[in-house]
């Protein structure tokens, strides 16, 4: 898991959230448990995180005592009250080990060592890295692409682009046309679906629990305040195993 996959869901937060996760990243993931706000800005900048650039890092620190400690030389580490907030910010509970669903990392790493896909194995593997650190959000949106991924393959493999074309604008004339595959890739998400379903690769059934899990995976996506629980995510990965990747969880 990236530093830029952690801070996704906080790129509408206040600076001082953004760098309170940092900090709790660098110690967790990287095993740098001190940083300098140089270091602390270089790493949001790679991150893509908005404003990482201008913010003044040594104020925004200074404000977040008693979350953070200075150690010295400029140095600077997150506290375990900072930890703290920083698990409920991301919705994290206080006790990693109990949120990291063991049988859904367990049936994941399954499938990602079955998939021959480089594309749809990467994106399972790094479901399976965010469900480690009790990162929900992102690993919905992880499996969620694997998924797309693995639906777009079978529309395309399975029937000629005239014929995917004409499905796509009996529901949404508007849509744009495409001649090669790069441009089916386009299509958007609930279109795919609907696609799906025309081409039997899906039920109707189907459709309507995978619009769902869409639903999820969309409120997980944008910088929003809701946070699914760990049944909500445990449902989500079991239908899309089933629905999707045809693997009983």
């Amino acid at each position: 898991m990236t530093l830029a996959e952690f801070l996704y869901p906080l790129r509408a937060k206040a600076k001082g959230e953004q760098v309170l996760a940092a900090l709790y990243f660098l110690k967790h993931q990287m095993d740098f448990p001190q940083a300098t706000p140089s270091r602390i800005r270089t790493d949001l900048m790679d991150a893509q995180v908005p404003r990482a650039k201008t913010a003044n890092y040594s104020a925004v620190l200074a404000r977040l005592v008693p979350r953070v400690h200075r150690v010295g030389s400029g140095r600077w580490e997150i506290t375990e009250t900072g930890e703290k907030y920083v698990r409920t910010v991301l919705g994290l509970t206080l006790d990693r080990e109990a949120d990291l669903a063991p049988q859904d990392v367990g049936v994941l790493a399954k499938l990602a060592a079955a998939l021959s896909d480089d594309a749809e194995r990467d994106y399972v593997e790094e479901a399976i890295k965010c469900l480690e650190v009790g990162a929900r959000r992102a690993s919905v949106v992880f499996l969620w692409a694997g998924a797309v991924h693995n639906l777009r393959e079978k529309v395309w493999s399975q029937n000629q682009p005239p014929s995917i074309e004409a499905a796509l604008k009996s529901h949404n004339p508007k849509a744009r046309p495409f001649k090669k595959k790069g441009d089916f890739a386009n299509v958007s998400d609930s279109d795919l679906l609907q696609i799906g379903q025309d081409f039997e690769i899906i039920d109707k059934n189907d459709k309507t629990m995978l619009s769902q899990a869409l639903d999820l995976r969309n409120s997980c996506g944008h910088p929003v305040k809701y946070k699914p629980g760990e049944k909500k995510v445990s449902s989500f990965i079991e239908d899309v195993l089933q629905i999707v990747f045809e693997v009983e969880p």
